[in-house]
């Protein structure tokens, strides 16, 4: 991930910005723009709402963590990771609205694929101010299996789930119980070494 050239890490933004100029003559007059827990629309806007403004607010979320990589972080490859993830995320948004896929599952699964790309780099990350000092090596590799593991599950329930509501709720069981694991792995790690 390290080795990635910046206009391939946006390039998904790029791609994504392009979709929405072609799809937006084509959507009708009101599109779904939010859905609740259960995968329902519960918010409907402009067809431009719906095609620009999360890969937007995304785009704006992966400049935020450029600049914070250009500021000398130890932790480029886990930012270079976010912000390949966020576009993919923007990417899968727009093709979603432009194609009439299943918005909701797109944009779980996508998130899972964030998860699946944070992983690894987060797990191979070494302490610094971005992931937490005081985490040691062996505790940041958990949390990256942890995100992983968290990622692929999440992105499974996206394709398999029977219901939408099941992909909400791996998502908010799988947080809980991947923060509850890191924090016993390092209580346990700190009492070995005392």
């Amino acid at each position: 991930m390290g080795a990635l050239p910046l206009w391939l890490l946006l390039l998904p933004f790029g791609v994504s910005f392009a979709l929405a100029a072609w799809a937006l003559p084509r959507q009708p007059e009101r599109v779904p723009v939010h859905w609740n827990a259960a995968g329902q629309p519960d918010r409907w806007g402009s067809p431009a709402q719906a095609l620009l403004v999360l890969p937007g607010s995304l785009l704006f979320g992966a400049l935020v963590v450029l600049a914070a990589a250009r500021a000398g972080s130890t932790s480029q490859p886990l930012l270079k990771a976010v912000v390949l993830g966020l576009g993919l995320m923007a990417l899968g948004d727009v093709a979603a609205q432009a194609f009439g896929w299943n918005s909701f599952r797109v944009t779980m699964g996508t998130l899972g694929l964030l998860f699946l790309l944070v992983g690894p780099a987060l797990g191979a990350s070494g302490p610094s101010a971005l992931n937490g000092p005081r985490l040691s090596r062996a505790t940041l590799r958990r949390l990256g299996q942890a995100w992983t593991l968290l990622g692929a599950l999440v992105m499974l329930a996206s394709l398999l789930a029977p219901a939408a509501v099941w992909i909400t709720a791996t998502l908010l069981v799988g947080l809980p119980v991947l923060g509850l694991a890191v924090i016993v792995g390092a209580r346990q790690e700190q009492d070995t070494a005392q």
